[in-house]
């Protein structure tokens, strides 16, 4: 049996989010713009096209694309080690890392995006908030369990 074939269902359902997080920040890094043009720019994140007007500015607005997904595939592949591992085993240091690390994310991210008018990108944030925080609410009710009947 696998690591993976191991995990409760809560900490599949992580994982899962984790992984396709990951495969939507890798395409960010490959196909920045195109992906800016298609998810980006709907909700309000990022120039329209029509706004760059040269050459340069469209390579810089790819490496901002490609730095952003990078730092998300990192991210991902941290929590995805913390989820297949300590977290299975429920150590309940690897929830507090996983949790305050998304709680930071989402309060200097959607409070920069709010401050700066951006609410699309914001309301994209609490969709990605959701899906993390759905499972590690669950998973931490099973840390409280385990902690009040230790075997």
């Amino acid at each position: 049996m696998t690591r993976i074939e191991r995990l409760g269902p809560w900490d599949r359902f992580l994982l899962s989010v984790v992984v396709l997080v990951a495969i939507y920040a890798a395409a960010l890094v490959v196909f920045g713009l195109a992906i800016g043009d298609t998810i980006f720019d709907p909700l309000g994140f990022g120039p329209d096209d029509g706004e760059i007007e040269t050459a340069t500015s469209r390579t810089y607005v790819q490496l901002i694309f490609a730095v952003l997904g990078a730092v998300i595939v990192g991210w991902m592949a941290t929590i995805a080690g913390l989820v297949v591992g300590p977290l299975a085993r429920r150590e309940p240091w690897a929830w507090n890392t996983i949790a305050g690390a998304a709680t930071a994310w989402f309060v200097l991210d959607t409070g920069a995006s709010l401050l700066l008018g951006f609410v699309g990108h914001a309301a994209f944030n609490v969709g990605f908030a959701v899906a993390l925080a759905a499972p590690l609410v669950m998973i931490r009710r099973e840390l409280q369990t385990a902690r009040r009947n230790p075997s």
